[in-house]
Formats: structure tokens, C-alpha cells, sequence
């Protein structure tokens, strides 16, 4: 039988959580994560662990260093799989990183025929009038650079301007504004942290 106060026993566990390795390459990655919950829970929590070393074997070692489960591998298929079975958790994206890297999407989705939207970083510049639909990449130079977001929002009843750190979870800006409205947002980028950026009418 299972233990459940034992996570690394998958004795007599059925449900498998899989994550295709095949063709990842390793470089300059230095830390792994895994969002985790349990089945009664509907959010996850993401743990987050040192890669010592830049290979299949260093996944799995900081993986089952996070007390979370029993991680193995195995090829199938000439597919390389890390895997784990439970059936009292689920586990979502396993994500692979370099932590001295930064990024930021920026992702506007206006309809309206008015207004415009523009996002700054140092000498980056990007200024969509609207309609725009798109998603740009906005590099960052530095720790903790400062990414500056202004413009006009459309002749829509509201657009909503979000930056999301994908990273720990957590909204740094979730407004929503009315239509023809100026605006002028900035936050830091920093080093090891994804963010998100949204600007969409409703």
C-alpha cells in the first residue's frame, strides 16, 4: 500500500505524470521547478530547486530533493520521459531555466479603433496603435531594469493592464480602465523572474 506521509512511495499508484524530454538540450540551465497541488486543491504551488548538474540524472536529483514524489526516467519511442506516479497529487508544467536570465512578454490584444499602447525598456521601444493584436518579446539589459508601459486605451468600454510574474505567481499590476484613458504603469525586471504582460479590451 501507499504512504501518504511518504511522497516517495508510489507503491500501488496508477496515475502517471509525464514531462517529453526528447531534444532538450542543455546549457547554461541552473534551476528546476514543478507546479504541484493536491487533487482537492485547484491552484498550484510551484517548488523550485538547484540544477547541480546540466543533464537528465541532475533534473531527477533536484526533483526528488524537493519531497515531492518519486521522479524517474525512461526512454520510450526513442522519446526521452521523466515521469512519476500519484494518485493523491497532480503535477503541472516542469520547467527547466537559467536563473540569471530575464523575461518579458509583452501581449496586447485591442480591437478598439482609438488609442495606443507602447512598452519601454532602455533603449527598446515599441508603440502599436490600435487595433493591435500581437505579442513582442521586450529584451532586458540589467537587473532589475525598469520596463515602462504608456499610452491611450481604446474607444472600448474597459481594457485591462496586467503584469504577471510568472515566476512567483503574483500580479505587479491588474487595473482596469475606461475608454480614452491615459496611462502610465513601470516595473523591474529582474534577473531569474518571467513576466507577462496583457493589455486587452473587453
Amino acid at each position: 500500500m501507499g504512504n501518504p506521509s511518504n511522497l516517495a512511495d508510489i507503491s500501488n499508484q496508477t496515475r502517471e505524470f509525464q514531462w517529453n524530454l526528447t531534444g532538450f538540450t542543455f546549457t547554461t540551465e541552473n534551476q528546476v521547478s514543478i507546479d504541484y497541488r493536491p487533487n482537492a486543491l485547484v491552484n498550484f504551488t510551484t517548488y523550485n530547486a538547484p540544477l547541480l548538474a546540466p543533464n537528465i540524472q541532475g533534473v531527477l536529483s533536484a526533483l526528488n530533493s524537493l519531497g515531492i514524489g518519486s521522479f524517474f526516467t525512461y526512454n520510450s519511442g526513442g522519446n526521452t520521459y521523466i515521469s512519476n506516479y500519484d494518485n493523491d497529487y497532480v503535477f503541472g508544467d516542469l520547467n527547466i531555466w537559467d536563473s540569471n536570465t530575464t523575461q518579458v512578454t509583452w501581449s496586447v490584444d485591442c480591437i478598439g479603433t482609438t488609442g495606443n499602447n507602447q512598452v519601454q525598456a532602455g533603449f527598446f521601444l515599441d508603440n502599436e496603435p490600435n487595433p493591435f493584436t500581437g505579442v513582442v518579446n521586450v529584451p532586458i539589459s540589467f537587473d532589475g531594469q525598469a520596463v515602462l508601459l504608456d499610452g491611450t486605451t481604446s474607444n472600448q468600454p474597459s481594457t485591462k493592464i496586467k503584469v504577471y510574474n510568472q515566476t512567483t505567481n503574483t500580479f505587479i499590476i491588474n487595473v482596469g480602465l475606461g475608454s480614452g484613458v491615459l496611462y502610465s504603469y513601470s516595473f523591474n525586471a529582474y534577473y531569474g523572474n518571467t513576466y507577462l504582460i496583457t493589455i486587452q479590451d473587453y
